[in-house]
């Protein structure tokens, strides 16, 4: 009975060497694809910024006074050259009632001395005649030549006069003007500052008037790339899922001392994002540095920071491969290091197999990784 057991003991042991022995020389399959060389990649990144007016303006009364009229509020819509707001301006009125008055004294005092000066003018050229002819003294003919160069220069004040006159009149129309608030350009009223009774400053703000036919984001980009942007270029432009084409209108020479970034202008022509949200621009570089794209899950991690792939050799062996992470995206990586061109490199399941394995590549064709 012992001899008996011992035998069937030894043929199981050998069945079991047999087993392991196909176990460990099991080929599993495993999912390669060709990695081909770059000599550049292309980077999209992303850089966030506002929404503003193209044109907003603080406006206000040149001269102070008490404001009597607001003729608009918060959330109105207006068009260029509506009026807005109005001082009191009974104290001009006054004024330009003045002004006015001198206005026609001076120039009914010009048109007297306009006829004095003309017959003082013909007097003189009579008496001339008659002097020429010795039928008049000396004496007469001086008193008539001085009077008429009197009566020219009292002519001459008399157009100065009128010149000041209509100057005073019309810088009292300019004040009455300027008592008046009128929209410079089309747009919303955004902010209103005061109310009626208001004694204002010269220069405060009484509204805020932004124009909203018009948009523009201003977005911080790092200097190295704004300068290769040029004005006039399309980019892409996203606010809420949604994406819009935006041209660049300009890059601001000075350095946003916050950010360390220069201010690149779009344009949102015909765009109807509200002004002060948060928008994002997507800007497609090329990068010049020799390397290889790689999806996510080829990678296993390694010792000392870097990254590690699994290429299958001509003998169907897998090996370990180091690499370097230069730039990496949503499903993929760009990546330098002991890689080659053609070297086929598992994709997937990589938690599956061990450096020295013996595996049956299957190759991908219908996926790049390519960039």
């Amino acid at each position: 009975m012992l001899a008996i057991l011992i035998a069937a003991l030894a043929i199981l042991f050998q069945v079991g060497l047999l087993i392991f022995a196909s176990s460990a020389h099991a080929e599993i399959n495993v999912s390669v694809f060709n990695v081909v060389a770059e000599q550049s990649y292309q980077s999209n990144r992303v850089y966030a910024g506002r929404t503003a007016a193209t044109r907003a303006a603080e406006l206000g009364f040149k001269r102070g006074g008490e404001i009597t009229e607001m003729q608009v509020d918060q959330g109105d819509v207006v068009a260029k050259g509506d009026t807005l707001a109005k001082l009191d301006t009974a104290s001009i009125n006054a004024q330009l009632t003045q002004a006015a008055a001198e206005v026609s004294l001076a120039r009914a005092n010009l048109e007297a001395l306009v006829a004095e000066a003309e017959l003082a003018t013909n007097t003189e050229q009579r008496f001339r005649t008659l002097r020429e002819q010795g039928h008049a003294s000396v004496q007469v003919y001086d008193e008539t030549r001085l009077t008429l160069r009197a009566k020219q220069a009292q002519l001459n004040v008399a157009r100065a006069n009128l010149e000041r006159a209509l100057a005073e009149q019309q810088s009292v129309e300019v004040e009455l003007r300027e008592a008046v608030i009128r929209a410079p350009f089309p747009g919303t009223i955004q902010a209103r500052y005061v109310d009626e009774g208001t004694q204002i400053r010269s220069g405060e703000a009484a509204l805020r008037l932004v124009e909203d036919a018009h948009r523009e984001a201003h977005v911080g980009i790092p200097a190295d790339i704004a300068k290769r942007m040029m004005p006039g270029q399309t980019y892409q432009v996203s606010w809420q899922n949604q994406t819009y084409a935006a041209s660049l209108d300009a890059v601001l020479p000075e350095v946003d001392p916050a950010t360390r970034t220069l201010t690149a202008v779009f344009t949102l022509a015909g765009i109807d994002i509200p002004l002060g949200s948060t928008v994002e621009v997507a800007i497609n570089e090329a990068v010049d540095a020799p390397g290889f794209w790689l999806p996510l899950s080829a990678l296993t991690e390694a010792d000392r920071g870097l990254w590690g792939v699994y290429v299958v050799n001509a003998e169907q062996i897998v090996e370990r491969r180091l690499i370097e992470i230069v730039h990496s995206e949503a499903d993929r990586v760009f990546v330098r290091g002991t890689l080659k061109t053609d070297d086929r490199v598992v994709a997937t399941g990589v938690q599956r197999i061990v450096p020295g394995q013996v595996v049956n590549p299957v190759a991908i064709t219908q996926v790049s990784y390519a960039g």
